[in-house]
C-alpha cells in the first residue's frame, strides 16, 4: 500500500481512548459495534495512517457511516480534532481505493455534482419535485438517492428569484444573504422571509449572483480540498460588497464559512437566528401575536460547530403569545447529516424516529429548524402520516407575526 503524505492523521494519536466520546455517539447507539464509534473509527484512521491496516470494504463502511455531528468533540478531554480527521481519512481512502468506495457513495457524488451544483438542473428537479408531490408520482422509475430526495423535500413554493439589492429608509447595516446551492428551490419561503424580517430589523439585504456552494458536501464527502475552496471563493464573493456581515439559513453552510472559508476583513458569518437574536433593534417592530404552540430543533452544526447554543428558542420568545419548546433529544443528532440521509436511508431513520415521536408527543403545530437537511429528513418523517407537514426556519414565524408579505 502506497504511503500517503498529504492527508494528515497524525492527530488521532492525540487520542487516548478513554472511551468517554462513546456513550455520545449516535452511530454506535445504535449497533453497539466499537468500530461505529469515535473510538472505534479513530483506531481504524490510525491503523491507515500507519499502514497496517487492510482498507477493505468493512472498514470503508464503518468510516462512512459516520455522520460528522462531531458530539465527541464536545467531551473529549484530549480535544481530538475529530471532525478534521474524520474528513481527511476519507479522503485519504478516495486516494487509495478510488472506485471502491460503497457504490451509494459512488452515487450521491454524481447526484451532487451533476444536479445539486447546476442551478439550472436543480430548477428541472424541483419542477419535477412539486409536479410529483401533487400528482403523487413518487412510483415512477428514478435512482434510489434522487427518489428520496424527492420524497424529503418539504410541500415546495416557486423557486426563489433574488434581487440584487432588498433597500430600506435609513438602514442600520448591510448584510449578505447566502442562499445555497439548494437554497433558491428547497428553502424559497424561508429565504424571502428572510428578506422580511432582516429589513424590518433595519438592514439593508445584498443578495449576489451566482454565489455557488459552500463546499460542505464535498468537504465531509472525501474531497475536503475543493469543499475549502469552493468555501474560500464563497467568501471571496461577499468580501468584495463591504458588509457588515454575511447571513444564511441554514447552520450547515455557515458552519463550512466559518471553518473552512477564511473570512476576513471584518467579514463575520452567521446562522440567521443567531444574527438577528444578537441584534434585535430597539423598540422592536410590531409583531401580531401567534396562538399555537412549536418545538425547536437544535441542529448539531449549531450545537457542535457554531456552538452559540439555541437562538431560535430565544429569537421565537419574543413572538407574543407563540408557545416555545425545546424538542426532547436535541443532545443527539437527527440522521441527516448532510448527504447521510440519502446514502444512508435505514441508519437515518432511525435516528429521526425518536424525534418525530418527541414532536408528536407535544401535541406542537409546528416543528422549526435552522438547518436545510434537518428539516427535509424530519419533514420527511412526519408526512408519512401527515402528508402536508413542512418543517420550517423559525423566521418563518417571525415574518408571519410581522405580517408582512413575502
Amino acid at each position: 500500500m502506497p504511503p500517503i503524505v498529504h492527508q494528515d492523521l497524525s492527530a488521532t494519536q492525540q487520542c487516548v481512548m478513554c472511551g468517554m466520546c462513546v456513550p455520545h455517539c449516535p452511530t454506535y447507539a445504535l449497533s453497539q459495534n466499537e468500530a461505529d464509534g469515535p473510538r472505534g473509527r479513530i483506531a481504524l484512521m490510525l491503523g491507515m495512517a500507519q499502514e497496517r491496516l487492510e482498507l477493505d470494504n468493512k472498514v470503508i463502511e464503518h468510516l462512512d457511516a459516520c455522520l460528522s455531528c462531531r458530539a465527541c468533540e464536545q467531551v473529549c478531554p484530549s480535544k481530538v480534532p475529530y471532525g478534521q480527521l474524520i474528513d481527511a481519512s476519507r479522503a485519504h481512502i478516495n486516494v487509495l481505493v478510488n472506485g471502491r468506495a460503497p457504490a451509494r457513495s459512488r452515487w450521491m457524488r454524481i447526484v451532487r455534482d451533476q444536479v445539486l451544483l447546476r442551478p439550472t438542473r436543480l430548477r428541472v428537479l424541483g419542477g419535477l419535485t412539486r409536479m410529483t408531490q401533487r400528482l403523487r408520482l413518487d412510483w415512477l422509475p428514478m435512482p434510489s438517492s434522487l427518489k428520496r430526495l424527492t420524497r424529503l423535500a418539504p410541500p415546495l413554493a416557486p423557486a426563489f428569484r433574488p434581487l440584487e439589492i432588498y433597500p430600506v429608509s435609513h438602514p442600520r447595516g448591510r448584510v449578505g444573504l447566502f442562499l445555497g446551492c439548494m437554497g433558491s428551490v428547497f428553502e424559497a419561503e424561508n429565504l424571502r422571509a428572510a428578506i422580511v424580517v432582516l429589513n424590518a430589523w433595519g438592514y439593508e439585504v445584498r443578495v449576489p449572483r451566482k454565489q455557488g456552494c459552500c463546499g460542505a458536501m464535498h468537504q465531509h464527502g472525501g474531497d475536503p480540498q475543493r469543499g475549502q475552496a469552493m468555501a474560500a471563493k464563497v467568501a471571496q464573493l461577499f468580501q468584495a460588497l463591504e458588509l457588515d456581515a454575511v447571513v444564511g439559513v441554514s447552520s450547515g453552510c455557515i458552519a463550512q464559512l466559518k471553518e473552512h472559508a477564511g473570512m476576513k476583513a471584518g467579514i463575520k458569518a452567521f446562522e440567521l437566528s443567531d444574527f438577528l437574536w444578537q441584534q434585535q433593534p430597539a423598540p422592536l417592530p410590531a409583531m401580531q401575536p401567534l396562538q399555537r404552540r412549536v418545538a425547536v430543533h437544535l441542529p448539531c452544526t449549531q450545537r457542535n460547530v457554531l456552538r452559540t447554543g439555541n437562538s431560535a428558542m430565544k429569537l421565537l420568545s419574543l413572538i407574543p403569545a407563540l408557545e416555545v419548546i425545546e424538542l426532547a433529544g436535541n443532545e443527539r443528532c437527527c440522521g441527516a447529516a448532510g448527504t447521510h440521509m440519502l446514502t444512508h436511508p435505514t441508519q437515518a431513520d432511525a435516528l429521526s424516529a425518536p424525534k418525530i415521536e418527541a414532536f408528536r408527543a407535544l401535541g406542537a403545530a409546528q416543528m422549526v429548524s435552522t438547518n436545510i437537511g434537518c428539516a427535509m429528513h424530519l419533514g420527511g418523517g412526519l408526512r408519512k402520516t401527515e402528508a402536508t407537514a413542512e418543517v420550517i426556519h423559525p423566521v418563518r414565524l417571525l415574518a408571519e407575526s410581522l405580517t408582512s408579505p413575502y
